[in-house]
């Protein structure tokens, strides 16, 4: 498929391929802090972030949320 093609089959579904690619990297932390029970900073190193503020930047802008706050959401159920 050319980019040109993929880039119109993504436009009729309203999305982007960097929305995409975001929302793979949320649905990979949130299994991580849900399921295998990591840490921000171990999520942070798993993902390949230089560090956890970088992360935690990141995960914000994918989610509206702070690590910190997912996580504890999901250790409470």
């Amino acid at each position: 498929m050319s980019p040109a093609t993929f880039k119109r089959k993504l436009q009729k579904h309203d999305t982007g391929f960097q929305q995409q690619v975001d929302l793979a990297r949320k649905h990979v932390a949130f299994d991580l802090y849900q399921f295998k029970g990591f840490s921000k900073e171990e999520v942070a190193d798993y993902r390949r972030f230089n560090d956890a503020a970088n992360f935690r930047r990141a995960f914000k802008r994918w989610t509206g949320s702070t690590p910190n706050l997912i996580r504890e959401m999901f250790r409470t159920r």
